[in-house]
């Protein structure tokens, strides 16, 4: 049997969105429109059959269930209806994991200094805390050292020596050197001297390691998505025709309520609520987080320089299983103390989030066991949290307590009821039994409650101090100061205290506290803070009890980068020498934060940037003069941890001046005639117009330049010295032009 096929063009318009004009069989009342059209409006075209036209594929439209068509030969349109399930899915992901490109690595140094000192009683006391730091394609190294009592020169005591080498892109740190254990639900961390390979979450600051909520919906024309979490605005994004979902919702840690406002382009409105439960002690699925650590047991840290003991092993792995539950195994490895424990997480629609730990121990005691559980939940205006430990007689904890024996049971209860309107009110209970002391009990209640724009209102009952009563209210005055009034009354005493803060900027300036106590200990202190571009200063002095001392701390940085030195204040984070070559005196900002101004060869350190993460810089361009020439005010620095980099912003003086040109007649050259200057025979790609009595203005210029002047099919040249100038707008004078040839 044969079919009459027919071919001809219409305008179509799909979902009231028109399409333009589209190519069209007809064959036996069968509407076909090709294949690379249906596609392109994102149709899926899964198991329908195709009918091959001179090499392309086209496609029915009544085989596409729900879509509907009316074809108007009169008007040559072809409208159709799409229900969004015939769409293509769109995914979306509310949380950027995007990877920072990092800066290229330089190499370098710092030193960070702290000094101390107090006066009491007619004594001195000095101390001081001294880090050295290095860094370069080989990673970054920390050594740092106390000396606890400089004038009676007692020895300098090592604290901790450490080369780390990070490794963004898989997420995980080598450090080699002393480092500390990776921690547990149920177990103690410890120090140790050797190697650790670990993950490390933070050289990716945009990853998200905790599974998030994902939200659905359907759009029947391109549509806004704004997403609120408990009220809150979050995001907003774009989605076309069709059903959408969007992963990795930007929600709290916890419980709350998320809702989804889809807009179409027509101002039609659809709501999507959904509550949702996260926690953050789980793991997405099939991710691993991981601690290794080999080397020698650190003990009396703090007070010996290498007192390493015997070797000692530790493993602790956490992967994420499911979506709602994640498992946990740990162990340690010493000569006469092992531990081995799992320990699971579960986050339950029920009940909330449930977590177990079943471990056991071996020791010169002989074999213990541990058992753990606990549970976290929110519903509505009430959180609530209680764990349990139990363990047996035997069991040993840590190697450096082996001795002691086992707390029989620790109990902990924490509840929390409260919202924004009528405050907050929180309970603590602590419950701990031994087997060789008598029972600890310790209760803990607060109300918070916000005083309109006052401040913050707390009252709290202490029952470890005997049902201590305290009373605490803040109120903030302007941006940076504050002042707080607390209470206290308890069996046999009672204190009252005020105190007014003022926070020192981020950048130079002076900060101070002010506090007067009455009652038990009548005091009064005062501390003031200062810092500047390369150092931080504390002064402070203490009344109490008819005794006055004086405390007094200096603490800076000096970084290597380079072959150059600069001074800062201390450096505790990565740092960025910013360059601003030739300008002195130009404030540089860090997160809108005014960190300090250049120096005389426009250098300044800005310290404490984010290692890994994007750092604003910008630079205060009303501090430059009106020729510098500013390619970019602002610029995104990515350190590597603890390390430094150079900043160099693009500006350099524009070497302008204001001329006037004549032709050889004595005439002005012509408005409108374009000037460029000509260097090694060759005309560069900038021009500079002229205007009105053959004035031009022009750019980078040299001591000796030679310039072209082209209008209307007409040429000339002519040679124009530029003298060294403080004038930023200097007028050269006038200059004739002589004619030559194009």
């Amino acid at each position: 049997m044969s079919f009459t096929t027919e071919e001809f063009f219409m305008e179509v318009i799909v979902n009231q969105q028109p399409q333009g004009v589209v190519f069209i069989l007809r064959r036996n009342d069968n509407i076909f429109l090709e294949a690379k059209e249906l596609r392109s409006w994102r149709l899926r075209l899964r198991n329908i059959t195709s009918l091959n036209h001179y090499g392309e594929e086209y496609y029915p439209l009544d085989a596409l269930s729900g879509l509907t068509y009316t074809l108007n030969e009169s008007t040559q349109t072809l409208k159709v209806e799409v229900p969004p399930n015939l769409y293509d899915a769109t995914l979306l992901d509310g949380v950027s994991n995007d990877f920072n490109d990092i800066a290229p690595v330089s190499s370098g140094g710092f030193i960070n200094y702290n000094v101390y000192s107090d006066y009491m009683q007619k004594q001195i006391v000095t101390s001081g805390l001294m880090e050295l730091g290095g860094f370069g394609g080989w990673g970054a190294g920390q050594a740092s050292f106390l000396a606890p009592q400089l004038n009676r020169q007692v020895s300098a005591i090592r604290m901790d020596s450490t080369l780390v080498r990070d490794q963004p892109t898989q997420m995980t740190s080598l450090r080699f050197g002393d480092v500390i254990s990776g921690k547990t639900s149920w177990g103690n961390t410890v120090r140790l001297g050797g190697v650790q390979w670990a993950t490390n979450f933070s050289n990716q600051p945009n990853f998200i390691s905790t599974p998030l909520p994902m939200m659905s919906g359907e759009a029947v024309l391109p549509s806004t998505v704004d997403l609120y979490v408990d009220d809150e605005f979050r995001m907003r994004r774009e989605v076309p025709s069709g059903p959408f979902s969007i992963q990795n919702l930007p929600v709290k840690i916890g419980q709350g309520t998320a809702r989804m406002v889809v807009r179409d382009i027509l101002g039609r409105e659809k709501v999507i609520t959904q509550p949702f439960f996260t926690n953050s002690s789980l793991l997405k699925p099939g991710l691993k987080e991981f601690s290794y650590e080999l080397g020698f047991q650190r003990r009396n840290y703090g007070t010996d320089n290498n007192n390493y003991g015997y070797p000692l092993a530790v493993a602790t792995h956490r992967w994420g299983i499911t979506e709602q539950f994640t498992g946990e195994f740990h162990g340690k490895l010493l000569r006469n103390y092992q531990t081995l424990g799992l320990s699971g997480v579960m986050l339950s629609p029920i009940a909330g989030v449930l977590s177990g730990s079943l471990a056991m121990s071996h020791s010169e005691k002989g074999v213990g066991g541990l058992l753990r559980l606990g549970i976290q939940s929110h519903i509505g205006y009430l959180s609530f949290a209680a764990n349990t430990q139990l363990t047996s007689q035997r069991f040993t904890k840590s190697w450096m307590f082996s001795e002691a024996l086992a707390p029989r049971q620790m109990s902990k209860m924490f509840v929390n009821l409260g919202n924004a309107n009528y405050g907050t009110f929180e309970v603590i209970y602590d419950y701990k039994t031994y087997r060789d002391r008598n029972v600890n009990k310790k209760l803990f209640a607060r109300y918070n409650k916000k005083v309109g724009r006052l401040g913050n209102l707390s009252v709290s009952i202490d029952q470890e101090l005997k049902m201590a009563f305290n009373l605490n209210f803040s109120m903030p005055l302007g941006n940076r100061n504050t002042v707080n009034l607390s209470s206290s009354a308890g069996p046999g005493r009672e204190q009252v205290n005020l105190r007014l803060n003022s926070i020192k900027p981020k950048g130079s300036g002076v900060g101070y506290s002010l506090v007067s106590g009455v009652g038990e200990s009548n005091h009064l202190e005062a501390t003031v803070n200062m810092q500047n571009e390369v150092r931080n200063y504390t002064l402070a002095a203490v009344q109490s009890q008819d005794q006055l001392a004086f405390r007094g701390s200096a603490s800076g940085g000096v970084a290597f980068l380079g072959g150059k030195t600069f001074f800062s204040r201390r450096i505790n984070d990565s740092f960025a020498v910013v360059q601003v070559p030739g300008y002195t005196g130009v404030g540089i900002y860090s997160d809108n934060q005014l960190v300090g101004r250049t120096d005389v060869n426009g250098n300044l350190l800005v310290p404490n940037l984010r290692p890994y993460q994007k750092n604003s810089v910008r630079l205060e361009h009303a501090d430059l003069p009106f020729d510098a020439q500013i390619d970019a005010v602002q610029l995104d620095v990515v350190p590597y941890f603890r390390s430094g980099l150079f900043v160099k912003f693009p500006v350099k003086s524009s070497r302008g001046a204001l001329l006037s040109v004549v032709l050889e007649n004595g005439d002005p050259l012509p408005a409108g005639a374009q000037v460029q200057i000509i260097e090694d025979n060759t005309l560069e790609n900038e021009l500079f117009t002229t205007g009105m009595r053959g004035e031009v203005y022009l750019t980078g210029l040299e001591a000796e330049n030679r310039l072209r002047a082209t209008w209307r099919e007409q040429s000339c040249e002519f040679a124009l010295p530029f003298p060294e100038t403080t004038d930023p707008l200097p007028h050269l004078g006038t200059y004739t032009c002589t004619r030559v040839d194009l």
